[in-house]
């Protein structure tokens, strides 16, 4: 008797269980697709209502020089994350990506997200999503000052949305930022000018960086037209953030690039 009653009450209790999962599983599914719908609608009526939607406010915003700005943060909806990146020049939208993916669900549910994000994403068979990508274009070409070079492989290193942090082994795993190792695949003394005019605070410091450590594979005119470029950056990209071990901090332009010349004097 007593153990039919045990069963009875491990019954019950599984059972209720099981239906407050299933009910918990009803209201993300209910929660995500429904934010993917406002967000397919917003996206298709303006970049500022689509902001919007993603909750986008003017705080913590990362100065990057000449007028940009850069802003990365997310927004969740129920079982899901929305992802941004956004590049401004003086107040104004001018490029942003937007990333997710489907979250970990029977093949059936996440036939249903799909038919949702394909909306506005592209989703494949294996039903991996693709970032919306706006108008990235404008954060690879360079600042005013230089032709433009069409070098497809220039592209990630002149973008900002390649990591706009300065340094090398960075966080609690110590590991290589995205954009020094893209940045150190493609440098050398030809290219070093052009990415002082990168729109990517991170990238210009790093050719500075080269310079100094390099300076004698340049030729005087170089030189002068380098360090003439210098003191533009320290002008009007006063400050930079820094990533040394696991801390990442604004740090003063001039005073990096004074430790650079001190270390490399001939």
């Amino acid at each position: 008797m007593k153990r039919l009653i045990i069963f009875l009450i491990l019954t019950g209790f599984f059972g209720n269980s099981h239906a407050q999962k299933t009910e918990v599983e009803k209201y993300y599914v209910r929660a995500d697709t429904s934010f993917i719908d406002k967000l397919a609608n917003a996206y298709n009526i303006s970049t500022d209502t689509l902001l919007i939607t993603l909750g986008v406010n003017d705080k913590k915003r990362e100065y990057l020089g000449f007028g940009y700005e850069f802003k990365e943060s997310g927004k969740g909806a129920g079982s899901m994350s929305f992802d941004y990146q956004i590049l401004y020049y003086k107040n104004k939208v001018v490029a942003y990506t937007i990333s997710t993916s489907i979250p970990k669900k029977s093949k059936k549910l996440k036939k249903i997200y799909r038919k949702k994000l394909s909306k506005i994403f592209r989703v494949d068979d294996d039903f991996k999503v693709s970032p919306i990508k706006f108008n990235h274009k404008n954060a690879e070409s360079p600042l005013p000052g230089i032709e433009v070079d069409k070098s497809p492989e220039f592209n990630a290193v002149m973008s900002p949305f390649s990591g706009i942090f300065f340094g090398d082994y960075c966080g609690n795993s110590m590991s290589l930022l995205n954009n020094r190792k893209l940045f150190d695949e493609l440098i050398n003394s030809e290219n070093c000018n052009y990415f002082l005019y990168s729109k990517n605070p991170a990238s210009r410091m790093m050719a500075i960086e080269y310079f100094y450590n390099n300076k004698l594979k340049f030729d005087s005119t170089e030189v002068i037209q380098i360090e003439n470029r210098v003191q533009e950056i320290i002008k009007y990209s006063p400050y930079i953030r820094h990533c040394q071990g696991c801390i990442v901090y604004p740090e003063n332009t001039n005073k990096i690039i004074s430790k650079l010349k001190k270390h490399n004097q001939f």
